[in-house]
């Protein structure tokens, strides 16, 4: 963990949206959701059952920042996670979800404009 709010990305990330069979080995695939990419591949998230968290990592230097975003599964944005570092380090926020299905995506965005290139949203439960 390095200052609050932040810390190494050292879990493997998802090819083809599969979680690698070595990541969380107390998690299973279906109570995290796997590590997302943006279209164009300026960030990644994922949320993490373990310890709760939503984590977003900005891994292009291109003047964007990375946004994760978890919505309820009619839609509802219910928190978003930004990370603007590109530094090999991530951002990370811990919300109170309720129990059930939800959706995270993946996304850009420049300033306080609206996210962009966002992945689909794929489901996951908490």
């Amino acid at each position: 963990m390095l200052a609050s709010g932040f810390f190494k990305r050292t879990l493997p990330i998802a090819v083809g949206g599969a979680l690698a069979a070595t990541a969380l080995s107390t998690a299973t695939a279906s109570a995290s959701s796997g590590w997302w990419v943006s279209s164009g591949g300026g960030a990644e998230g994922y949320y993490n059952h373990v310890n709760d968290r939503v984590t977003a990592c900005d891994i292009k230097t291109d003047g964007y920042k990375a946004a994760v975003q978890i919505l309820a599964n009619d839609g509802r944005l219910l928190t978003t996670v930004t990370d603007s570092y590109n530094n090999g380090n991530c951002s990370w926020r811990t919300p109170t979800l309720f129990q059930g299905t939800h959706k995270i995506r993946a996304c850009v965005v420049k300033g306080n404009a609206r996210p962009v290139k966002c992945s689909a949203a794929h489901t996951f439960s908490v």
